[in-house]
Parts: C-alpha cells; sequence; structure tokens
C-alpha cells in the first residue's frame, strides 16, 4: 500500500531593505513620512508594508498593513492590523522600556 503524498508548502520569500544603523550603530534610523497620492501619510516599513495613523468615526488608529500594486497604483491589502491609540500605547511602553528587546534577547541564546 502506498503511502499518500504530503504537499510541500509553497514559500513565498519577501525582498527585506536591511535597516540602516545612525553613525552611533546602535540606533535605527526611522523610514521617512510619505505621502500618497491621495494625500495619507504613511511610514515604509519594507516594500511590501506600511504603516500609517488614520482617524476613522472620530478615532486615532495605528494600521500596519500589506500592500499590493494594482494597474500601477499601491493599495491596502487584507492582511494587516489597525491598532486603537490605547494599543499602540501599550506596544510602544513595551518597546521603550525594553521588555520585547529582553525577550527577543532570550529567544536568541
Amino acid at each position: 500500500m502506498e503511502e499518500p503524498k504530503v504537499k510541500k508548502q509553497k514559500i513565498v520569500k519577501e525582498e527585506q531593505e536591511s535597516p540602516s544603523l545612525d553613525a552611533d550603530d546602535e540606533t535605527l534610523s526611522a523610514p521617512p513620512l510619505q505621502r500618497t497620492d491621495a494625500g495619507e501619510a504613511f511610514f515604509e516599513i519594507s516594500p511590501k508594508r506600511r504603516c500609517s495613523v488614520r482617524k476613522w468615526k472620530n478615532k486615532i488608529y495605528v494600521d500596519i498593513r500589506e500592500v499590493y500594486e494594482k494597474e500601477g497604483k499601491v493599495l491596502p491589502g487584507k492582511k494587516g492590523i489597525s491598532l486603537s491609540l490605547e494599543q499602540y500605547e501599550t506596544i510602544r511602553s513595551l518597546v521603550t522600556n525594553g521588555s520585547i528587546d529582553q525577550e527577543i534577547e532570550s529567544l536568541n541564546s
């Protein structure tokens, strides 16, 4: 009896630019603020991901989303997350107090 064949998962590699370091070699330089043709502000995290700050129904959200190109225009995709201001502030505090870096370091050792 022949065993069923297992399908291999297709892996799509995404090219990512290496973050540039400042002169002190410890601080990453932040990506510049950019604007879409419609005037919406965003920061490019990688060629296929953007971070933007939006106001929707009188509330502010930090949106991290994949983007795709269609007919020469870069559009937001379905994959992503919109963080409320409170959620963003929680993540920001975890970054600034070093908690996330400590956990990354513990996983690297």
